[in-house]
C-alpha cells in the first residue's frame, strides 16, 4: 500500500472514529466527547422533568456524574504534560459547573 492510499484510507474514518483516535488532540477529543454526553442529558432530562418521571431523571443524573467521572479518568491516562493534578482539578471543576448549570436547566421545565 502506497502512503497515498493509506492517507486516503484514514481521511475516509468518521468524524467519531478520529476523534476517539486522538487524532484532534486530548483538548478537543475530551470538550467534544463531554458536551455530547451534556447534550444528550439536557435533551432526555427535560423530557422526564417535563413529563415529572422523576425515577428516570435521578437515573440520568447519576449516569452523567458517571461519564463526567469517565471522561476525567481517561483525561488523566491520556495527559502526558507537567503538572497532571493542576489540569485534573480545574477541568473536573469545569465539568462540574457545566453538569451544575445543565441540571438547573433541565429542572426549568417544572411548570
Amino acid at each position: 500500500m502506497t502512503e497515498t492510499e493509506h492517507t486516503a484510507q484514514l481521511d475516509d474514518r468518521s468524524l467519531m472514529a478520529k476523534l476517539l483516535a486522538g487524532e484532534y488532540g486530548l483538548a478537543i477529543t475530551y470538550w467534544v466527547l463531554y458536551f455530547a454526553g451534556a447534550s444528550l442529558f439536557f435533551y432526555f432530562g427535560s423530557q422526564a422533568v417535563d413529563n415529572e418521571q422523576w425515577l428516570p431523571y435521578l437515573g440520568m443524573v447519576a449516569g452523567i456524574l458517571a461519564y463526567t467521572f469517565l471522561l476525567i479518568l481517561g483525561i488523566r491516562s491520556a495527559y502526558r504534560g507537567p503538572q497532571l493534578w493542576k489540569v485534573m482539578s480545574r477541568t473536573s471543576s469545569i465539568f462540574m459547573i457545566i453538569n451544575v448549570l445543565v441540571g438547573i436547566s433541565t429542572l426549568g421545565f417544572i411548570y
